[in-house]
């Protein structure tokens, strides 16, 4: 019986860890899909977000976002250089902020039509 109870706890412990990660996974895949609809309903055009450059939500000298108990950023790069401007969203937990957790990418396009009489 003994035998069977520390390959048993060990599977569970491996399943516990697997369900934080993609837990944690599934939270940053969210907030990435929350930052990239916050950027659509901005109704910028392109010009005006190329000048934003880099934005972070929140801001850098706020606290992070507590969401399932870990903290985390979001951070928004514009690229200038790109048509369609492309937008980079990363997301990170304030354990690794060095590594994005989860990177999306979108494309921005003006959308603004006019009649030319």
């Amino acid at each position: 019986m003994a035998i069977l109870f520390v390959p048993m706890m060990r599977l569970f412990s491996d399943a516990l860890y697997s369900a934080t990660v993609s837990g944690d996974m599934l939270t940053a895949v969210n907030l990435g899909r929350f930052q990239m609809e916050r950027i659509r309903n901005l109704n910028f055009t392109k010009r005006q977000l190329k000048e934003l450059g880099e934005m972070w939500y929140p801001p850098l000298d706020t606290p992070p976002l507590e969401r399932n108990q870990a903290k985390w950023r979001v951070r928004t790069l514009f690229k200038p250089d790109t048509d369609p401007l492309e937008v980079d969203v990363q997301v990170f937990t304030t354990e690794d902020p060095k590594k994005p957790m989860v990177s999306l990418v979108t494309l921005v396009e003006d959308n603004l039509w006019t009649l030319d009489e």
